[in-house]
């Protein structure tokens, strides 16, 4: 029993809009070979990811090492950018990305290669779950922006034109 003269019935709380917001979902196709493909993504990242999509800027050096995907400064100093969920030699790659936001609410980030016949792969990069985050719809405008680019350079750093 509520022990206070002037009781009243508590306030609800206002409903929580709950906004879906879809994922961002970009392909590139690149002429090389499924394996050649796999390992220009996850070994030569730091020869070709876009410097202005780096937290440091120039002279950074994003690398996966130990299970996660790091830049590292001209100063040395230290960022991680995603851990890796699942890695699938040749074929996928998936990872808990944080960065650009909170690394409690990781989206995902999903690559596949898909061999479309002995010369020619298809990248298709999947990055879901802006639902999570505390700004959903900018942070799904933002990446919308960022992925073309960078997988751009990616297609021409493994000869796309």
């Amino acid at each position: 029993m509520n022990s206070s003269l002037f009781s009243h019935a508590e306030q609800p709380e206002p409903a929580k809009e709950t906004i879906s917001v879809p994922d961002v979902v970009v392909e590139r196709s690149v002429p090389r070979e499924l394996h050649e493909a796999f390992n220009g993504f996850t070994e030569y990242i730091h020869l070709w990811w876009p410097e202005e999509f780096t937290e440091f800027g120039e002279g950074t050096h994003p690398e996966f090492e130990s299970g996660a995907l790091t830049e590292t400064g001209p100063e040395g100093e230290s960022a991680v950018w995603a851990t890796v969920a699942r890695r699938v030699q040749d074929s996928e790659l998936v990872l808990d990305w944080a960065a650009r936001h909170s690394p409690q609410t990781p989206t995902e980030v999903q690559i596949r290669f898909t061999a479309v016949d002995e010369a020619t792969t298809l990248v298709i990069l999947t990055h879901a779950g802006f639902d999570a985050v505390a700004e959903p719809v900018q942070t799904h405008e933002d990446f919308s922006a960022v992925w073309p680019q960078v997988l751009d350079r990616y297609a021409r750093f493994m000869g796309a034109r």
